[in-house]
């Protein structure tokens, strides 16, 4: 980026100092930045409307698009690429004073900026029924690192399932708020991103694996966190989501 373009990039946010040098100042430029800061800032509030869906379907649009300009005006971002745009707004909305009585406004919007994440992340072949069962009892020993798309959640709130309802209606997700333990799984192994609840075994064996631990200590810990839960059947319910990636998996060092 030349000086001219960091100045005027500048000059779009508001501070117009750094611009003089390069054009003269008056009425009319001032005018014609005017038309340019207002044009750049409704393609960021645009932005954030695409990438928070969900947010927007709970507030509506009148209030989104006002929380979002003084998002835009707060952080007008660096990089061109608008569908990457907007990451700090999960936080922004936790700290929002006229969001102070939705709680469940902030968890929902860090949803769907996994989602976004997971929509922009490399692609990776899933690990198949048939590679797992290839390995046999070695597997135990092995490392599998999850997929590059794969976000895991655990929340103390029915976060999970509030955004479920609305991001995927076609879903049996209540539509309620209330202090219960829920677990998700965001992730797109192929084509579409998708979106999966977790129980508590599922979501401490996906942690281990995070943590590059081997399968057979991630089994563990499922165990732990449920005695008695069907390993077998919850590690292939987990393959059958796409969730691991075939191309990691790896001896762990001795």
């Amino acid at each position: 980026m030349t000086a001219f373009h960091a100045a005027f990039d500048a000059a779009l946010s508001g501070d117009f100092d750094a611009l003089w040098p390069h054009i003269e100042p008056g009425d009319r430029t001032l005018g014609a930045l005017a038309v340019y800061r207002n044009t750049a800032i409704k393609g960021r509030i645009d932005a954030l409307e695409a990438n928070y869906p969900t947010v927007l379907q709970m507030v509506g649009e009148d209030w989104f698009r006002a929380a979002a300009r003084v998002f835009v005006e707060e952080q007008p971002g660096e990089g061109p690429v608008l569908t990457d745009y907007g990451a700090g707004f999960p936080d922004w909305l936790a700290r929002f004073e006229p969001a102070r009585d939705m709680a469940y406004l902030a968890p929902c919007a860090r949803l769907d900026r996994a989602w976004t994440e997971a929509h922009l992340a490399e692609d990776a072949e899933p690990l198949s029924a048939r590679q797992a069962a290839d390995l046999g009892l070695g597997l135990a020993g092995l490392v599998g690192r999850l997929h590059p798309s794969a976000r895991l959640f655990w929340f103390d709130w029915t976060a999970p399932s509030l955004w479920l309802g609305h991001r995927y209606p076609e879903t049996d997700a209540a539509l309620e708020w209330r202090a219960a333990p829920e677990g998700l799984l965001i992730c797109r192994p192929v084509a579409a991103v998708e979106a999966a609840r977790l129980t508590r075994a599922q979501w401490v064996f996906l942690d281990a694996c995070r943590q590059r631990r081997p399968f057979g200590v991630a089994a563990a810990a499922a165990q732990g966190a449920q005695p008695g839960v069907d390993l077998p059947a919850l590690f292939g319910g987990l393959i059958a989501l796409g969730v691991f990636d075939s191309l990691s998996i790896t001896k762990v060092r001795s």
